[in-house]
This record gives C-alpha cells, sequence and structure tokens, in this order.
C-alpha cells in the first residue's frame, strides 16, 4: 500500500477551492480534507493543486520532428521532447494530433513521415519514456481523394481515441476569408493562373468526396469504439452533417451560429487555447472569449501551444470573464476528459486518478511546479 499527502494546498475542485490536504493511495485520490495542513507529506506553501490538463487536439509533436524545414529529427527523440513541453505545461494526458489526407505541405504529414512519426510515438510510449498518458487523435481530411484507403489503415491503431472531421477547402469554414488565406499562403508563390486553378481543383475535390467520405470516418470510428468531432463547423448545415455522421464534439466552431447550434444539438464546444491567450482568432473567426460570454464555451484544446490551456484556467477566472475558478478549470479537464470517455480524470475526488497539478501565479501568469500522473511524481 502507497500513501501519499499534498498538504496546505488550495485544491480545485469541480465545485469549489478547498484549503487543506490531498490524500492518495496506490495512485487514486482517497479523500480531501479542508483545513488540515498535516505535517506529514508534501507542504505546497499555500499553492494551487489542480487536476492535470487533458488536450485533445495539439499538432506540438510536429515541430519536434522537423525542427526546421529539411531537417527530420529521430521520431522517438522528438517524441520525448513532445512529452517533456506537454509535461512542463501541466498536461498529463494528451492526444497526439496526426493528419490524414492533408493537402497542406507540412513535411511530418506527407504519409512516408507520418508513419515514421507514429512508430516514434508508439516505440517512446512502449518504452516507459513518456511521462504523460498519450493517445491519438486522427485528423481526416474529407474532400482528399484516398482518406478512406488511410482511415482504414490507420484507425484501428490502438492508441486511437479521437477522429475529427477536416475540410480545409479554401473560402468555408477556418479560410471563409478566401482574400485572407490567398495573400497568406499561395499568392506567395503561385501567380493568379496557378492560383485559380489550384482552387479549381481544391473545390472539385470537395464536391466529390467530402460528404460519402464523412459517412466513411463516421462508420469507422462507430466501428472501432472511437469519439468522433467535427472541425471547424461554419454554418448550422456543417454541424448538422457533422452529427448525423456521429460526431459529438464541436472542435473549434468559427462562428457564432455554428457553436450556437452545436450547444442546441448537445455537442460539447472546443475552442483553441491560443484563441483566448492571443485575444481572438488569428484568421478572423469567432473569439473564444465571445462564445464565454455567451455561455456557448464548453472547453479548450491547446491547437499548437500546449501551455495555453493552463492560462485559459486561470485567465478565465479574472476580469472581464469572472468565471469560477473551478469552472474554468474544469474546461481544460473534466470537460475534455469526460467528453472523451476519460472519466477516470479531469477533477480531484475520491475515486479519480491522482493526476494532479501544483500551480503557482506570478504576476497573472500560472507557472506549474509539480506534476503527479495516478500519483507518480513527473515533474
Amino acid at each position: 500500500m502507497s500513501m501519499q499527502m499534498i498538504t496546505n494546498a488550495r485544491i480545485v475542485t469541480a465545485e469549489a477551492v478547498v484549503h487543506g490536504s490531498v490524500i492518495i493511495e496506490n495512485g487514486i485520490i482517497q479523500e480531501i480534507k479542508e483545513g488540515d495542513f498535516s505535517s506529514v507529506g508534501l507542504d505546497v506553501d499555500g499553492d494551487f493543486v489542480t487536476p492535470g490538463i487533458v488536450d485533445m487536439h495539439t499538432d506540438n509533436l510536429e515541430r519536434h520532428f522537423f525542427p526546421r524545414p529539411n531537417i527530420d529529427w529521430d521520431p522517438v527523440s522528438a517524441a520525448i521532447a513532445h512529452d517533456g513541453v506537454c509535461i512542463a505545461s501541466g498536461v498529463t494526458t494528451v492526444f497526439d494530433s496526426f493528419s490524414l489526407g492533408s493537402w497542406n505541405k507540412s513535411e511530418a504529414r506527407g504519409l512516408t513521415n507520418l508513419r515514421r512519426l507514429l512508430g516514434g510515438v508508439d516505440t517512446a510510449r512502449a518504452s516507459g519514456a513518456l511521462r504523460a498518458d498519450h493517445f491519438v487523435h486522427w485528423r481526416c481530411e474529407l474532400p482528399a481523394p484516398h482518406l478512406p484507403e488511410l482511415v482504414d489503415e490507420f484507425m484501428a491503431h490502438p492508441m486511437t481515441r479521437l477522429a475529427s472531421l477536416m475540410d480545409h477547402t479554401p473560402g468555408q469554414r477556418q479560410y471563409r476569408d478566401l482574400e485572407f488565406f490567398l495573400n497568406r499562403n499561395w499568392r506567395s508563390e503561385l501567380d493568379e493562373g496557378e492560383v485559380a486553378e489550384r482552387l479549381a481543383q481544391r473545390r472539385e475535390n470537395q464536391a466529390a468526396y467530402a460528404d460519402a467520405h464523412r459517412g466513411h470516418v463516421g462508420a469507422s470510428a462507430a466501428s472501432h469504439g472511437i469519439v468522433l468531432a467535427s472541425h471547424d463547423d461554419e454554418t448550422a448545415e456543417h454541424v448538422a452533417a457533422a452529427q448525423d455522421a456521429g460526431a459529438v464534439i464541436a472542435e473549434f466552431p468559427v462562428t457564432h451560429e455554428a457553436a450556437a447550434e452545436a450547444r442546441r444539438r448537445g455537442m460539447i464546444n472546443i475552442m483553441g487555447g491560443p484563441n483566448l491567450v492571443r485575444g481572438g482568432s488569428y484568421s478572423g473567426n469567432v473569439g473564444a472569449a465571445e462564445l464565454a460570454e455567451e455561455g456557448l464555451l464548453d472547453g479548450f484544446a491547446s491547437d499548437y501551444v500546449p501551455r495555453s490551456l493552463i492560462e485559459c484556467a486561470f485567465r478565465l477566472a479574472e476580469p472581464p470573464h469572472g468565471w469560477s475558478l473551478p469552472a474554468a478549470v474544469a474546461t481544460v479537464s473534466k470537460v475534455p476528459a469526460h467528453a472523451l470517455g476519460l472519466v477516470d480524470r479531469g477533477e480531484i475526488a475520491p475515486g479519480q486518478r491522482a493526476d494532479l497539478l501544483r500551480v503557482s501565479l506570478h504576476g497573472h501568469l500560472p507557472v506549474v511546479r509539480g506534476v503527479w500522473i495516478a500519483g507518480t511524481r513527473q515533474a
């Protein structure tokens, strides 16, 4: 039997902030004792103790695989480096996002490198080199002609717990501001004739494949017991089509209309952490702060900055947002955990896995000073 105590802590439970101690036995939270400041155990000097962060979508792994253009890194080493960033940011459960059928030029997203990187995560995980709990999130680009064969190859991977329905055709969803997209991307390398040709091909692929592939991804996710999310919904029709395919999470809705429709349908609205931290969407879409104010925000994913999540949790509890700290912390812990079927974690309560963070505030910025996963200290 292994008994631990974290004491003199401001413990962020699902309902309140309790000053006292957390009792852990064999990696499971046994008791929260308010007002207890024992001389036994780890005294955290009044720091906050929160649940570990659950990140359902991060592309952070790719930047460690290709740290510079045309420079690839050992994929096992890349996975370990990525894991270290997650742990330092308080992310104890991470969904590594891999793109199937992506049309952008990211070197990490080519099929050969995709297999290499997935193998690197597998190897690092199997050897015990990773400290966080890692799962796979497949980002499925619906207009890609060869998407079904990729889904059939990869969806059965044992680390898979999430798939999402993507459509990055310019002129809609994330890229609904077509001129912004073209100026930021294609016009730097293509003349206007080439831009028009490429755009026409993207739209042709969308018309030919997106609807059928949505059904294929949904059926594959259902057959493997995998949670399905939509991505970058713009309209009520987008939300309806995703839910018809089996989606229960609306990831990064780009308009108020889509977020409101997802809420009406009982879906979970997840926004990108950088959207809140930076003060808005870089591409001019709806702001996370706006959805928070209107009661349409449920949770966050890091997207591309793992540290954004701990900042979101504490920023929502500050003006002008004014959320309670327990509700704000839940957006990066309990909400995503339960949406993904991980009901053993995400809050500090008896019977939950002891995935815990020690957090101190420096000015308005939270700093993660300790990380425990299933009661074992990892940082």
